[in-house]
């Protein structure tokens, strides 16, 4: 019987090990994308490269694509090589890379900055590409990224001669660098970002689209931003139009929470809108990033659960798991960076989020969140990182309210700011443009016209100045204005400012039209045409009442 048992028992840990062996064996999250990971933005060097390695190790993704902003030689002097100080960054990240179980993918552009410009048909063209991927293979990295994004799409005088199209020419140019890189041992993976990569440029341009599907060897991937450069939602319905065209499922290039198109501001909300299903109608999956690493692991938290587990994924519930991944003593700064900073995504409203022009209450009320966050991030040396990384948006974001809490009526009742007038179309995008709390009427049609303030005279006065300073809109279609002081016309006509820079002007008013007490100053628009976001328009800055005593000329 004692050997009976003594049989069973070793039977029993040999399954036991068998399976530990067979469990270990296994991808951590089957379910999951194949290829999951993010890229680079704006990073320079291998710095956050090596920050990011480790983490995405710890969050069960595989991929990390260096991006061509990165080092000159993947981009504004692709023809160059790589410095013996690049090429180590580059080795050692790739030995890193492949201890961590993360795939490291070199992306290059030859077109967007390329002076002279890229020659699809020339022979040194196309070997100095083959010799940068054949120079960073020999450093272990084992995926390319031939990226033909937003560059101009015009052909030099010889590729048009040979080719015709834009598309015929990259067919060709792709084609015979993958053919070189095929002979490479160990074999590359190539992935090419095409110049039309929307579901809504590819569509707008489909003869372009087909081309390169049908052209360009299957055995290349192909990168897809979604339905959008930067898609509300992402579907396995929208990946299987677009693999119609490319003859192959797309590799996803999202475009969250990247913010380098609202001034670096943070973007800290969960992912949303990614279909559960999304990860059989395509090949892989890359995420962008912010500029800011640290404040980017926030979103990217949800996005690798995203990723790993998409059937299970919930967005709410990331939030609070992302909150729950900081030790207790930081989760108050978090939960206060999310309530600011992630409680929109693309296409809703309030995105990206920033705070609004409010009544002078509730930006006092808005004011103690914001100067909370300020004081957790500061105060706890473990979230040093994140505060450096938010702590520009966060002062300006504070500077804002601070503005408009104050009280213009006491502290200066002649003088106002674009923040101080009531109505028009008032956007804090003014004060991240133009470092100016500045206000702004549209067109009538828009009903958004018309935009008011009060002065506030304590005495009576001969006469006085009206002190506007303000700018026409960048289209230049200088449409016509009324400036009003209760029933007084100041000026009416065209909105003689420039549209690249704010200019002060001068308005002379009879004191006749002056009392003590509040004087009502109005400006509108006085164009019928013009849509919601488009010209004509006109912006203040800054507007001033200076009273004159009867000795001033």
């Amino acid at each position: 019987m004692k050997e009976q048992q003594v049989v069973k028992t070793k039977r029993l840990t040999i399954l036991i090990l068998s399976l530990c062996i067979f469990g270990a064996l296994m991808p951590a999250h089957a379910e999951g994308f194949k290829i999951r990971g993010i890229k680079g933005l704006w990073w320079e060097g291998i710095e956050k490269y090596n920050l990011a390695l480790p983490w995405l190790a710890r969050h069960n993704l595989n991929f990390l694509m260096l991006c061509y902003t990165s080092f000159p030689a993947s981009g504004t002097d692709w023809r160059a090589d790589y410095t013996n100080a690049e090429k180590a960054q580059i080795k050692e990240l790739a030995q890193r890379g492949k201890a961590l179980g993360v795939e490291i993918c070199l992306s290059f552009n030859p077109g967007i900055w390329s002076n002279p410009p890229l020659v699809y048909s020339s022979d040194q063209d196309c070997k100095l590409a083959f010799q940068k991927v054949r120079t960073v293979h020999e450093l272990g990295v084992r995926w390319f990224a031939l990226c033909l994004d937003d560059i101009n799409r015009a052909l030099q005088p010889e590729d048009q001669s040979r080719f015709g199209n834009l598309a015929a020419a990259q067919v060709y140019f792709v084609n015979r660098l993958w053919e070189e890189m095929k002979a490479l041992k160990p074999r590359p993976r190539l992935i090419f970002c095409p110049s039309a990569y929307t579901t809504a440029d590819m569509r707008e341009h489909l003869e372009y689209t087909k081309t390169i599907g049908n052209g360009i060897s299957r055995e290349v991937m192909m990168f897809w931003t979604g339905p959008q450069v930067c898609s509300p939602s992402i579907t396995a319905s929208d990946a299987r139009l677009v693999a119609q065209w490319l003859k192959r499922k797309p590799f996803v290039w999202d475009n969250y929470p990247v913010n380098d198109m609202f001034a670096w501001r943070p973007l800290l909300s969960p992912l949303k809108n990614r279909s559960s299903d999304l990860k059989d109608a395509v090949c892989g999956y890359i995420a962008n990033p912010m500029k800011q690493w640290h404040l980017s692991t926030i979103p990217l938290t949800s996005t690798a659960s995203y990723l790993t587990n998409p059937e299970k994924y919930d967005a709410e519930r990331a939030k609070q798991q992302i909150i729950e991944s900081y030790p207790r003593d930081q989760q108050r700064a978090i939960r206060l960076l999310l309530h600011l900073y992630g409680d929109s995504f693309w296409g809703e409203p309030g995105f990206p989020p920033k705070p609004e022009y409010v009544s002078r209450d509730q930006a006092q009320k808005d004011l103690h969140i914001y100067r909370a966050l300020r004081t957790e991030l500061m105060r706890n040396a473990g979230l040093s990182d994140l505060w450096l990384d938010i702590r520009d948006a966060l002062e300006s974001d504070i500077t804002f309210l601070e503005k408009i809490a104050v009280d213009r009526r006491a502290t200066s009742p002649l003088k106002a700011s674009g923040i101080d007038f009531e109505g028009g179309a008032a956007s804090v995008f003014g004060w991240l443009k133009y470092d100016k709390l500045v206000n702004y009427v549209y067109a009538k049609s828009t009903g958004r016209n018309e935009m008011h303030t009060s002065f506030y005279l304590s005495e009576q006065c001969p006469k006085a100045i009206l002190r506007l300073t303000a700018r026409n809109d960048d289209w230049q279609t200088n449409g016509t204005i009324e400036i009003m002081l209760d029933d007084y016309q100041v000026y009416a006509g065209p909105a003689n400012f420039p549209s690249n820079a704010f200019e002060t002007k001068e308005f002379t008013l009879p004191g006749s039209i002056l009392k003590v007490g509040e004087n009502l100053l109005r400006i509108r628009m006085t164009e019928q045409q013009g849509a919601l976001g488009m010209p004509p328009w006109f912006m203040v800055s800054d507007v001033e009442l200076i009273p004159l005593s009867p000795q001033t000329n």
